[in-house]
C-alpha cells in the first residue's frame, strides 16, 4: 500500500467513526502512524482527501452504471445489477459507504464538486427506464422522479447495511424492491 493510500484508508476509519467535522489532520496522521508533515507532503488538506474519495468512488460507479447500461439485457436485470452492485460495495467498504452516506447529508459538504458528481448516476438509470419505454417493455413514466426513487432505496439500503449488517435481509430488500418495480412499470400490471 502507497503512503497515500494508507493515509487515505486512515483518513476513512477516522471520518467514519467521528464525522468529517470532528476530524483534524492530526487525527489522521495518529491513525496513519505517520508525523504530521508526511500527511501535508501528501495532501492539502482533509478536504483534499474527501475530494479525492468522493471522486474515485464515484469514477466506480459512474463506469459500472455506464457499462451495465450498455449491456443486451432487460431493464429489471440491469437495476437488480446496479442495485446488487452497491450492495457488494458496501459489503467490501462499510466505512466508505457510511462516509459517503454521511457527507452526502452534510450541508457543508453538498456544495462540494466531487460529491454532486453523484447526481448524474440517477440520468444513467432514467435512460435505462427511457430505453425500456422506448422499446415499449414498461408504461410511460417520469423516469427522473423513477430513478429518484431507486436513489432513495440505495440510500436506506446503505443505511439498513450500517446499522444491522444483515445480508440476508437486504438481499431480501432488493429482490422485492425490483418485483415492485417490475410491476408497477410492466405493461398493463403485467410486470414485463
Amino acid at each position: 500500500m502507497s503512503l497515500q493510500e494508507q493515509i487515505k484508508a486512515a483518513a476513512i476509519k477516522i471520518i467514519a467513526r467521528e464525522g468529517f467535522s470532528h476530524t483534524t489532520a492530526d487525527k489522521i496522521a495518529q491513525e496513519a502512524q505517520i508525523p504530521l508533515s508526511t500527511f501535508y507532503d501528501n495532501f492539502t488538506d482533509k478536504e483534499e482527501i474527501l475530494d479525492d474519495l468522493f471522486t474515485s468512488e464515484f469514477q466506480k460507479r459512474y463506469d459500472f452504471y455506464v457499462n451495465i447500461k450498455n449491456w443486451h439485457m432487460d431493464w429489471f436485470l440491469k437495476i437488480n445489477g446496479i442495485l446488487n452492485f452497491h450492495l457488494q460495495e458496501i459489503q467490501k467498504e462499510p466505512e466508505l459507504a457510511t462516509i459517503i452516506l454521511a457527507e452526502r447529508m452534510n450541508s457543508h459538504c453538498r456544495e462540494r464538486r466531487s460529491l454532486s458528481k453523484f447526481s448524474q448516476l440517477s440520468s444513467i438509470i432514467a435512460a435505462i427506464l427511457q430505453q425500456a419505454i422506448d422499446e415499449q417493455k414498461i408504461r410511460p413514466c417520469n423516469v427522473e422522479a423513477t430513478s429518484l426513487i431507486v436513489f432513495g432505496f440505495l440510500d436506506a439500503l446503505i443505511y439498513e447495511f450500517i446499522m444491522t449488517k444483515n445480508l440476508d435481509q437486504l438481499q431480501q430488500a432488493i429482490d422485492n424492491f425490483c418485483l415492485l418495480l417490475k410491476n408497477g412499470l410492466g405493461k398493463f400490471g403485467d410486470g414485463s
